[in-house]
């Protein structure tokens, strides 16, 4: 059975793009104390505060919508969802996007 890096490497993101990923989930779905950030009623973060903790954080000032856009839009299992409007983010995993439970 893989572990849980070795399935984010297999998704083709660079290694600067995998430890975005992994600071995504730290922020959106495991809800950091070091990094409080208000979720709304459907567990959506607003995406401008999102992206100005990354520029304030030494380790991703690199990082622009772009390449969180990347990283949400990764091959393989969705990890983030950007909404249709492109201003809120949310961690995807327990949550189910509609054409998923639709056959």
């Amino acid at each position: 059975m893989e572990n849980h890096e070795t399935a984010q490497e297999n998704t083709g993101l660079s290694p600067r793009l995998v430890k975005l990923s992994k600071f995504l989930s730290l922020l959106l779905y495991h809800r950091s104390a070091r990094f409080p950030i208000p979720l709304d009623e459907e567990d959506y973060a607003n995406l401008d505060q999102v992206l100005r903790i990354l520029k304030g954080l030494p380790n991703f000032r690199w990082a622009g919508r772009g390449d969180v856009e990347t990283v949400v839009n990764t091959q393989g299992r969705r990890r983030f969802e950007i909404d249709n409007e492109g201003i809120r983010i949310r961690a995807l995993r327990g949550h189910e996007t509609p054409d998923a439970t639709e056959d």
